[in-house]
């Protein structure tokens, strides 16, 4: 898993994200804002340059009063008494405005019942969108499906679903460390993503929270979060409900887990960040069944972990991300008169790049290669596939990755044109026999899903935003050629 804030008690304060970025809010709705400490930092700052200048006038006014007693009405005493007089107003008027700065501040001290500051932030989104061709969900598609009379296709509809809100609280210092806590919601909670549904009901969804303990070069989170594999997503105002490319090669899931970074300098403005976490792979359940027929046991939480270097500006800095995660997991598969149980080890390797390739243009992305990683947003959806000759589960393979490429035509306007691609082993999915023992889903005769798209993003005020975007999708399946749908959306949104 940015945005501009409506401040409850203490100093504004942007909701982190993954980042969007990002499962959760893109981070180009993320306009920087002071954190407590900055609010208390600036204040005292203000309380210095008031004493200051309140000593400037003093010694001012002395300073005129001794000219004038000694050297009573001569022109030259009196330019220079009227030269300091001068001066006096002038610092008379900046320590008004000061005041007045200082007295904002404090109008935005409000205190909560715990004493601490919390900060209240939202993105309202208003989305019109066109589909042309056959989808599983017109308001944020993730699959091409079949054009025949099964699907409903050829679309055209608004939505304000991905509507979001969230807060930011700071709390107390414990053992050296800053404690804070966040989250954020929406209301696209879809009761069932795996037909051609379009809900007008607007559900409350629990997207992310966590706890932070937050030293100089150290964090520990606990919490619901996207795994610190896949730190970065691509930019996009119309997928938002689920972050952009998810199911076309962006891991992105939300899943509970705890986790601690540590950053280490290098030379300069370069460090390296290593991180570790435990994660619990097994909540997440995408499809209603994605097993059919096979009882799922977990043995042990999933190991991830993340290690990147970092140097360059520090507004645009490079960064270089390997990564990796494990788990083991036990399947036994009921349906056959000699049920089988089988421990499936489920694994996964990656890497992640940001690149500045010029001071208005950024490439990012991330690649994977991993078996049962349908509980982290890849695999066409599964994590495993039943054998038609054999009784057991196995791990579905699975390679995909995106990229992006950002342009910053300037303050206001940013161009993004962005690619992915999820690819699970086909002739493991063409090989399972759940295809002919269970009532199908598209998602389980799944096999590769591809997004390609671009959008214009025009912010003419920090808190209003404009953004037009086309995707075009594609998806192959088990048998027969790939299928295709292109979406075009336009997006207003207000951040508050």
């Amino acid at each position: 898993m940015g945005l501009t804030v409506f401040t409850v008690s203490g100093a504004a304060a942007p909701l982190r994200a993954q980042e969007v970025s990002g499962p959760g809010m893109p981070a180009a709705a993320q306009p920087a804002q002071p954190t407590l400490a900055d609010i208390l930092a600036a204040m005292q700052k203000m309380q210095k340059e008031l004493d200051d200048s309140h000593r400037q006038v003093e010694n001012l006014q002395h300073q005129v009063s001794d000219l004038r007693a000694q050297i009573g009405s001569g022109k030259n005493a009196d330019e220079t008494a009227e030269k300091l007089n001068d001066a006096v107003d002038e610092l008379r008027d900046n320590q008004e405005m000061l005041k007045s700065e200082v007295k904002t501040l404090n109008q935005a001290k409000v205190e909560t019942a715990s004493k601490y500051s919390l900060t209240l932030s939202g993105m309202v989104l208003f989305n019109s969108f066109v589909v042309d061709g056959a989808v599983d969900n017109p308001t944020l598609p993730i699959i091409a499906l079949p054009r025949n009379g099964g699907y409903v296709h050829h679309s055209i509809g608004a939505s304000i679903q991905q509507t979001q809100f969230g807060f930011f609280a700071n709390g107390p210092e414990v053992w050296g460390a800053q404690t804070s806590a966040e989250g954020t919601a929406d209301f696209f909670g879809q009761p069932n993503y795996t037909t051609v549904t379009q809900n007008n009901g607007t559900n409350l969804r629990l997207r992310t929270a966590d706890m932070n303990l937050d030293w100089h070069s150290t964090n520990v989170s606990a919490g619901l979060e996207t795994p610190l594999i896949t730190p970065l997503s691509p930019t996009s105002y119309a997928t938002v409900g689920e972050p952009s490319l998810a199911w076309a090669g962006n891991l992105w899931t939300w899943l509970p887990q705890i986790k601690i970074e540590h950053r280490m300098p290098v030379s300069g403005q370069s460090h390296v960040a290593v991180a570790f976490g435990l994660i619990d792979p097994t909540t997440w359940n995408y499809i209603n069944q994605q097993t059919y027929g096979i009882q799922r046991t977990s043995l042990q939480p999933g190991y991830e972990a993340r290690a990147a270097y970092e140097w360059g500006n520090t507004d645009h800095p490079y960064e270089l991300g390997v990564n990796g995660y494990y788990t083991k997991q036990r399947y036994s598969y009921t349906a056959a008169m000699n049920p089988e149980t089988r421990d499936l080890d489920f694994w996964n390797t990656g890497a992640d790049w940001k690149l500045p390739l010029a001071p208005i243009l950024t490439l990012s992305g991330e690649f994977y290669r991993g078996r049962g990683i349908g509980d982290l947003g890849g695999g066409a959806f599964k994590d495993v596939v039943i054998d038609s000759d054999e009784n057991y589960a196995y791990g579905l393979d699975a390679i995909g990755g995106w990229s992006q490429l950002k342009l910053r035509l300037n303050n206001l306007t940013e161009l993004n044109a962005f690619w992915g691609v999820d690819n699970a082993n086909s002739s493991q999915v063409r090989n399972s026999a759940d295809l002919a023992t269970t009532t199908p889903t598209p998602y389980l005769y799944l096999t590769r899903n591809r997004a390609v798209g671009s959008n214009i993003v025009f912010r003419p005020k920090t808190y209003l935003l404009f953004s037009g975007e086309y995707r075009n999708l594609r998806s192959w399946y088990s048998a027969g050629p790939y299928d295709s749908a292109q979406t075009f959306t336009l997006t207003m949104g207000y951040i508050f």
